[in-house]
């Protein structure tokens, strides 16, 4: 499941499976379906009992070996590069998702294109249409390297008001690796 894309009608049949163990007074007797399947799957928290959608919960178990291969581009899976295997086809199936909760973690900005990446926590590229200033190109321009701090005149004059504020709330690490 973590490896592989498996087709949705196995996913069905897992979670009917895990519904006939749940709710089935014996083998091969019926039994009553109290509740449906689909709140069952809502987070305890929530008052469900926090059982697993099984084609979402594929998709994220196949998005977390699409993280460490960005992670961990020295692995030999990330090595031996896209060849059209199942498992490389089953982990971009879960690209989607990868690329849109990713992020860049901020260290000196060097690696991390302004107008381009996506690297303000909760903002997505709307932001990026919002051009005021064509000489910043890299993070690390809003940044004083320095004394390790946001440049906040010029952050506050390039974006909106609510964007500015979600930037300079942003931690600037000490070390210069930016990363995700």
């Amino acid at each position: 499941m973590a490896c592989f894309l498996l087709p949705k009608t196995l996913c069905a049949e897992f979670e009917n499976i895990m519904a006939k163990f749940w709710w089935q007074k014996g083998h091969g007797k019926k039994g009553i379906h109290w509740c449906a399947w689909r709140k069952l799957c809502i987070l305890k928290e929530n008052g469900g009992l926090g059982f697993r959608n099984m084609s979402q919960f594929n998709i994220a178990m196949l998005a977390k070996q699409g993280w460490r291969l960005i992670n961990y581009p020295n692995s030999l899976l990330a090595r031996l590069g896209n060849l059209p295997s199942l498992t490389w086809k089953s982990i971009w199936a879960a690209k989607g998702l990868l690329c849109s909760g990713m992020g860049w973690r901020v260290g000196w900005g060097t690696g991390i294109l302004v107008w381009e990446d996506h690297w303000i926590p909760g903002k997505d590229a709307e932001v990026w249409s919002h051009r005021n200033n064509n000489e910043i190109k890299l993070v690390s321009d809003l940044i004083d390297a320095t004394n390790n701090v946001w440049k906040i005149d010029l952050v506050e004059n390039t974006f909106p008001a609510d964007i500015a504020q979600k930037i300079l709330q942003i931690p600037l690490a000490e070390n210069p690796g930016d990363g995700f």
